[in-house]
């Protein structure tokens, strides 16, 4: 027996909960997620007097909960069409309305370095949500300038991506991942193109690609004696991927600031590591039996262009149900799947072509040997033929 996913909608103040029809989800249901931007569900449901309480509450601002997960409603519309009325729902993870409504009113003046602990507990510090964060992995330490009067959602968007985050999120509570750690774990999963993954498609994009910034340090304590306001560094210097800039154009980006550093190698190691000096390739297929986990890791295997390479799950769109329904999965290796699956596919041209020629040649030395007239007896010649498909 299949089992599905738990879902209901109940008014925002969970006064009135029902089940919406099973039926309308199998035929329009989406789950999406996108690493860092969002988590949603969509839907369309047709009016009908056996769902009537159900459809009462398709209002915004009311809750779906869906998977153990709360989802508030953000968008309704509804259409009347020959007599029929339907509903079409969009509602958004209730973390981010929490997250909106949780303010820091006060601010800690200038530009100051912030791990991103401090910085996030700044900003959470007796907000009253209920929301709570947990923190994994080793984060760098960036400086802000004027931290506070502004929301926890807006320091999110302006601040996770350059500490080189990515966050998972579970009703109230928020768990941030640094990088190093994701791309430490132990590869669980490896999907197989044509057996677990189909269709799969490669794009690029260079919205994000930086292939020069300053490079700063740990700032020189200057004493308070000095007229000097301007701040000093024990590593101050610029960071330039050439080889980046000769193929894709010269693209400047922020500063790269981390205390963490006292010498000019450490930090160009980083650099190097951190840089977004290449586009992004990411790579979107539909899935046929796969469990989704966020953020996770998996091998990626294309046996017909003897590929692999490890790829981070960082989207999805799916309906649960419907068991006909594929769910989409995008994953992205920041550069090397760039060059890698170029290299493969090429070398799949390339070994095809000659395979083809290697077989004309041999169907032409097979013929060389016969008069012309001849009739085909040889066994073994016929035989050769066949293989090489020369005759049938």
């Amino acid at each position: 027996m299949i089992q599905y996913p738990k879902l209901t909608i109940s008014d925002r103040l969970n006064q009135q909960r029902e089940r919406l029809p099973l039926p309308d989800l199998q035929e329009t249901f989406k789950e999406s997620w996108t690493v860092n931007e969002k988590w949603q569900v969509t839907f369309a449901i047709t009016d009908s007097l056996a769902y009537e309480h159900a459809i009462q509450l398709l209002d915004v601002q009311n809750v779906i909960q869906y998977d153990g997960q709360s989802y508030v409603i953000t968008q309704c519309t509804k259409t009347v069409s020959g007599g029929v009325s339907v509903y079409e729902v969009t509602a958004s993870h209730l973390f981010y309305r929490l997250a909106n409504n949780a303010r820091q009113n006060n601010v800690k003046t200038g530009t100051l370095t912030y791990g991103l602990a401090d910085a996030v507990n700044f900003m959470l510090a007796n907000n009253d949500q209920g929301i709570t964060a947990k923190f994994i992995g080793d984060f760098p330490k960036i400086q802000i300038e004027n931290l506070g009067n502004s929301s926890f959602n807006k320091f999110m968007q302006d601040y996770t991506s350059k500490f080189d985050a990515s966050y998972i999120i579970d009703n109230q509570q928020i768990t941030f991942y640094s990088a190093t750690y994701l791309k430490q774990q132990p590869v669980i999963d490896t999907l197989f193109y044509q057996h677990d993954v189909e269709d799969v498609k490669l794009s690029l994009d260079t919205t994000s690609l930086v292939n020069e910034v300053r490079c700063l340090g740990k700032p020189i304590d200057q004493g308070s004696g000095t007229n000097d306001s301007q701040t000093k560094y024990q590593v101050d210097f610029t960071y330039r991927d050439d080889d980046s800039v000769k193929k894709w154009g010269l693209q400047r980006g922020d500063p790269l600031s981390d205390e963490r550093f006292t010498d000019q190698g450490s930090m160009t190691e980083y650099a190097q590591q951190t840089v977004q000096a290449q586009p992004i390739a990411t790579l979107t297929t539909t899935a046929w039996d796969v469990v989704i986990r966020q953020c996770e890791t998996v091998k990626l295997i294309m046996p017909n262009l003897d590929w692999q390479t490890n790829v981070a799950l960082n989207g999805y769109e799916r309906n649960p149900f419907n068991q006909f329904s594929l769910p989409t999965i995008t994953f992205d290796n920041a550069s090397l799947a760039v060059n890698d699956i170029n290299v493969a596919m090429f070398k799949h041209i390339v070994n095809a072509h000659a395979n083809v020629d290697k077989t004309m040649i041999q169907l032409q030395a097979a013929l060389g040997e016969l008069q012309n007239g001849d009739l085909i007896t040889d066994e073994d010649t016929i035989d050769k033929l066949n293989e090489l498909g020369g005759i049938s």
